[in-house]
Parts: structure tokens; C-alpha cells; sequence
């Protein structure tokens, strides 16, 4: 041990040669590095966009429709789902008013899922009525008792018509909850946010059709921001919803990406927005062409930082075009509402009014109808629950069981991690750093726009390959590192390098980072991988080895090892990192804090993390489908050592792994 220590002091001394000189080598604008990467998946989403071609005609929207339907039912995953739903439903209570009443309903979506909901209905009623289902947007405390709400079903139950409008889970009744909203457990399972969205919808739809008092032949929908976003895919795919009108739900895709990049997102504090590659087959204007020549309104807001009115119109012009090639021009419309931003606000409301009545009643002309004086109660009134005093029903439980039932009945196949991961980028012939050099500083460009810093430490005497270094402290802890300096020692060249999103290009904007690799059907880790993949390669020409620290390092070397199959490297070590996806669903220590609801007042609490969360760029949607990690890894040509594996706890792992777990002395003492 005294002259391994020797040895590794040497290799610190031998290091630190020429090391003012590597740093004036050292790019001295970072920003630019992070900037690149985020330029980079921001032109990627452009063009994956520009390449969609809108249908021009009927026959085109006609023929194009199946086929967009299907790749949207995929991206949302809900057809996984049990179908159809044991929804239990039953009423708790009646709250009568003057000319209607409300029912107070509970059903069931996923098993173990309660789901509270007000079923408003005209009294009297003698016949089968209209029926619009309100699905209620992200309003956390107030959900579906939100005043504006409210306001909303009154006033169509007194002008006739049937509203259901329930809480969406992490909502209301149910509790108040920003992680269920972001349960990134399905993902693996190839089920998405939305996906659980539009799977409570279509269950809220097949209890309302269940009622006698509803004409299943006139059913609406409408939400405003989240719920107007549902109402266009549930209309996109739905013909049983006649008429949909969204508010403040989405505009111009690309508008979205660019408008939300300076805010990450929002920290992806909700991902229902985030369906997995959405955008390399549909924008805004496919979602119209899908519900085309059905009566459309579109409700937006001249001042909406999220869904700029620009692109809204944009959505209409082409709607107004599409419309008029089906002989409907009159039934695609749009409202702005140029006083009032986000939200369902009077004059909102008033636009649905006459569109529900023109084309769900068959009276007036769609024009806007003046909303009268209309009492609203508090959202937390006692009169208002549907539950009994201080019950809550959390959803998210429901959810991690679904998605472990799924985990267990998925049968790996049917694809390859390429297609999982979105694909491989065109490669790029990269330049070798000069071997002469004792030290010095590289940039690989492993793609267009994405260059991967380096730092280059050649050995001395007789090389026995090269080590290609990766730490998610960045390229410079490295030097610190015994395994590093005892390859060094042993007469490994060290590459150090920083692929996208790590050391000198850290990106400060992951959620929007996460979002758009989503939304192109990618895994910005794998994307990672693939920078490693790409230096590997170059490396194997002499002989390659990798040394991943870290448990976002080791996820990407992880990507590298299977990315590497004509080229392997000679042997990997992955440092700190998870074992593989199903840790990420059996979390048994943190998991339960995963359940707890936050109080009322969350504009404090809404992005926290307050369960130790798994990063979500490491979930790969169908990633269970290609096989665990492990396994993955095993059936690569690489020898893999795992060192200080973590479980989904984020505590030392000690797995029945097929892959050798060894500490790092084993690992130094132990031939490579």
C-alpha cells in the first residue's frame, strides 16, 4: 500500500506538468459550451417541425388521420390501460339550486385511483340534454370548485346543459400533489403524464355517456391551460366528442419550445405537456386536422406567456383553410380575449356559451352570450366536497402499483435501444488529439454543433491504450481520481472529456432540456452516451477503456458500452451510478415521500423535490422494453465492473447483479 501511495503521489506530480499552460488551453467562455447544446436540440426540434407537411385538403386530412392517431395513442401510452374501466361510481350527495342541481360523484379510473367530480344537471330535466365534459386545467387547491369554474357549469346547467367536471389527480379533493404530475415511473412502462390524463378522461367520458339524462349523440368538451391542452387530443382522438372547445391550452408548437426556454420549463414541474415524440409527427395544426369538420373553437388570450397569441392564430389560419376544404367554414372559430391572460375568465366563458349552444343546442348563432350575475362558493366550501370532512385521495400510489404491474407483464422485445433512444446523429470524422503532447486540451465534435471538451494527459513509456474519463463533477476532478491515476501509472493515456451537459458544457436549463428530448422522442443522457460512444470509437484504433463516475456519468457510459458493439472497449468501469430502470419503481425508503400531499398554499412548495426524485432525463420512455440495464450491459463485448452502485434510494447497492460489483481497492489491485 506505502508504494502504491508512492506511485499515486508520482502520478499527482507527473499531472500537475505544464498545468498552467493546459489551462490557458481552456475555452474561456463556458456559457458558449452550455448555449451550443441548447441551441443544438433547439434546431432539432425546428426542423423536426418544418418537416411535418400540414394536409391541404379533405381527402389528405381524411387519409393521414388513422395514422396520426395511432402514433399519437402510442406516444400517450393510455391503450395500455385496463379498458374498459371498473369505475365503481357512485353519488355521496345532491346539492339542489334553483333551476339545477349538482351531483356529487365518485369513480374509479386505475384500480385503487378515486377521482371526485360535480355532475351538474338542469332541473327539471324531461328529456336527453347536451352534455360538455369540463376538464379542469392545472389549479391546484380549488380544481374543479375553482369560482371561474363554477361559474362555468351553473350557467350551462341553467342554459340546459349536462357538465361533468372532476379533479384531476395531484388536484383538489384529491390532494394537492406537483409529483403526481410528474410520476416519470410510467415512462418505462411506455405510458406518459399525458397519457394518465387522457386515461382518467376517457373514464370521466364513459361515466358521463353511462347517464340516462345524456345525449351520447351531443357531447362536448372544453378545459382551459392543461384541460384545453386534453381537450385537443381527446378530441383529436375521439369522435364520440362532437364539439371541443380548448382555452389557453397550447399554441404553435415551436413557439411553446422557444417561449419556454428561457424559463426551463418551469423546471418541468409538470410533465402533461411532454408526450413522447409528439413533434416529429404533429404540431398544434395535426390536432386541428384530427377533429376537422367537427365544430372547433379556439379561446386564447392576447397576453399569455406560455402560449403566445401569435401561434394560436397561426393554428386558426390554417383550421379556417382546412375548414373550408370540408364545406365547414363557419364551424372553426377563434376568440382572443384581449383584458384577461391565463385562465377561464368571463369573457372566456362567454364565447363557450354560444359556440356549446349553437352547435350542441342547435340555438343562436355561436356569437358570445352574456353571462348573468352568477353566485359562485368558495372553493374549500363544506357544501362543495364530494368526499366525506378531511378526506383526501391521493393518486400517486394508484400510479407507481400501475406502473409496476406493467413493469411485470412487459415482455422485452419489439425494440432496439436506436429507436428507443430517437435514433443515432449523423457522426462526424473526429480529429485525434496530437500524441506527442504531455498535456493538452481537445475538442471532439461529435455532431453538428456539439463539441465535447477534453483534456488529454499522455503516458509515458509503453502505451497500453487509451482511457476515455468521464466524472459528473467535470473532466477536472478527474486528476484527483486513484483509478485514473493508476491507468496513467500503468501506461494508459487519459482522455478526459465533458460530453454535452456535463463540466465546461453544464447546462443550467435541464427541465427544458428533458422537455424537447421528449418531445423529439429522445434521451438526453443517451445523447451523452452517444459523445462517449463517439470518442470510444476513435480511442478503440490504439485500444479503448472507459471510466464513467458518477451516477449521470454512468448512466451515459452505460449508453456508450451497448452503443459500442463493432467497436467495444477492452473494459468499463462504471462508478456511482444505478443498477438499472426497475430500482427507479421499488423506492422503499423515499418512495412514500413521493405520496405526500402539500398544503393548500404551494406557490412555495410546487417544484420541490421532496422525495429525493430520481433525475427524470433518466427515464427512457419503453426503456423496460429494451431489457433492464443489466442485461443490456451483459450482452455487450465489454467487460463491465460496477464500483459503489447506488439503488433507487440513492444508498449502497448490494445487487445479485450480473454484472461484478467490486470497491474500488479490489478494482486497483486486480489486473485489467
Amino acid at each position: 500500500m506505502r508504494a502504491l501511495l508512492a506511485l499515486s503521489a508520482f502520478a499527482v506530480t507527473a499531472f500537475a506538468q505544464d498545468w498552467s499552460a493546459a489551462r490557458a488551453l481552456r475555452p474561456s467562455d463556458t456559457t458558449r459550451q452550455s448555449d451550443a447544446v441548447l441551441d443544438e436540440l433547439e434546431s432539432r426540434a425546428r426542423a423536426a417541425l418544418n418537416r411535418i407537411k400540414h394536409a391541404g385538403s379533405r381527402a389528405e386530412a381524411a387519409r393521414t388521420k388513422p395514422d396520426l392517431r395511432s402514433k399519437l395513442t402510442a406516444s400517450l401510452g393510455h391503450a395500455r390501460l385496463p379498458w374498459p374501466p371498473d369505475l365503481q361510481s357512485r353519488t355521496t350527495g345532491i346539492v339542489q339550486r334553483q333551476g339545477y342541481r349538482i351531483e356529487k360523484v365518485i369513480f374509479q379510473s386505475l384500480p385503487g385511483v378515486t377521482v371526485p367530480a360535480h355532475l351538474y344537471l338542469p332541473d327539471p330535466l324531461d328529456n336527453p340534454a347536451p352534455a360538455v365534459l369540463f376538464y379542469n386545467g392545472h389549479w391546484w387547491p380549488d380544481s374543479k370548485s375553482r369560482p371561474d369554474f363554477q361559474a362555468f357549469c351553473t350557467h350551462m346547467a341553467r342554459m340546459g346543459f349536462i357538465v361533468f367536471s372532476f379533479d384531476p389527480f395531484g388536484q383538489g379533493e384529491r390532494g394537492v400533489s406537483s409529483r403526481d404530475h410528474r410520476r416519470t415511473e410510467t415512462l418505462l412502462t411506455g405510458l406518459s403524464q399525458q397519457g394518465i390524463a387522457e386515461y382518467e378522461t376517457r373514464c370521466a367520458l364513459e361515466y358521463l355517456l353511462s347517464r340516462k339524462e345524456v345525449d351520447p349523440e351531443r357531447i362536448g368538451m372544453t378545459g382551459a391551460s392543461g384541460g384545453g391542452y386534453n381537450t385537443w387530443i381527446t378530441a383529436a382522438l375521439d369522435d364520440r366528442i362532437k364539439v371541443a372547445v380548448p382555452v389557453v391550452g397550447t399554441s404553435d408548437f415551436l413557439e411553446q419550445i422557444v417561449v419556454t426556454r428561457k424559463l426551463d420549463w418551469y423546471g418541468a414541474a409538470e410533465h402533461c405537456h411532454f408526450v413522447p415524440g409528439l413533434i416529429q409527427y404533429a404540431n398544434n395544426h395535426e390536432l386541428l386536422a384530427m377533429i376537422a369538420p367537427r365544430p372547433l373553437l379556439i379561446i386564447a388570450a392576447s397576453v399569455d406567456q406560455s402560449f403566445p397569441v401569435a401561434g394560436v392564430r397561426g393554428v386558426h389560419d390554417y383550421g379556417r383553410k382546412l375548414y373550408q376544404a370540408h364545406q365547414a367554414a363557419e364551424q372553426v372559430g377563434l376568440f382572443v380575449d384581449a383584458k384577461e391572460g391565463h385562465g377561464y375568465q368571463k369573457a372566456k366563458r362567454e364565447a363557450a356559451y354560444g359556440w356549446f349552444s349553437r352547435w350542441l343546442a342547435g340555438k343562436g348563432d355561436g356569437q358570445p352570450i352574456p353571462e348573468p350575475a352568477t353566485d359562485t362558493l368558495p372553493y374549500d366550501a363544506e357544501e362543495l366536497k364530494v368526499f366525506p370532512a378531511g378526506q383526501r385521495a391521493p393518486a400517486g400510489p394508484g400510479i407507481v402499483e400501475t406502473a409496476r404491474r406493467m413493469a411485470r407483464q412487459i415482455k422485452p422485445g419489439g425494440l432496439t435501444i436506436m429507436e428507443a433512444m430517437g435514433g443515432a446523429p449523423q457522426p462526424l470524422r473526429l480529429t485525434a488529439p496530437p500524441r506527442k503532447a504531455q498535456v493538452a486540451r481537445h475538442l471532439f465534435t461529435t455532431q453538428t454543433g456539439i463539441d465535447v471538451p477534453a483534456l488529454i494527459l499522455a503516458a509515458s513509456g509503453v502505451r497500453a491504450g487509451v482511457l476515455v474519463a468521464v466524472d459528473d463533477r467535470g473532466k477536472e476532478a478527474l486528476l484527483e481520481d486513484p483509478v485514473v491515476r493508476e491507468a496513467w501509472r500503468r501506461g494508459w493515456d487519459i482522455w478526459a472529456i465533458d460530453p454535452r451537459g456535463i463540466g465546461e458544457s453544464h447546462i443550467e436549463k435541464s427541465g427544458w432540456v428533458f422537455a424537447v428530448s421528449l418531445l423529439l422522442g429522445e434521451n438526453f443522457v443517451w445523447r451523452q452516451g452517444w459523445d462517449i460512444h463517439r470518442v470510444l470509437e476513435l480511442a478503440s484504433a490504439r485500444r479503448a477503456a472507459l471510466y464513467a463516475r458518477g451516477h449521470n456519468a454512468a448512466l451515459a457510459g452505460a449508453f456508450a458500452v451497448i452503443m459500442s458493439k463493432a467497436k467495444p472497449p477492452a473494459w468499463a468501469v462504471l462508478r456511482g451510478g444505478f443498477i438499472g430502470w426497475k430500482q427507479f419503481l421499488f423506492r422503499p425508503a423515499s418512495e412514500p415521500a413521493s405520496f405526500r400531499l402539500l398544503d393548500d398554499d404551494i406557490r412555495d412548495q410546487r417544484r420541490t423535490a421532496f422525495d429525493r426524485e430520481i433525475p427524470h432525463e433518466y427515464f427512457v420512455f419503453h426503456g423496460l422494453t429494451l431489457g433492464d440495464l443489466p442485461e443490456l450491459l451483459s450482452a455487450a463485448k465489454t467487460s463491465t465492473t460496477l464500483i459503489e452502485p447506488l439503488d433507487g434510494d440513492w444508498g449502497a447497492s448490494h445487487p445479485a447483479s450480473p454484472l461484478p460489483v467490486k470497491t474500488e481497492t479490489q478494482f486497483l489491485q486486480s489486473p485489467w
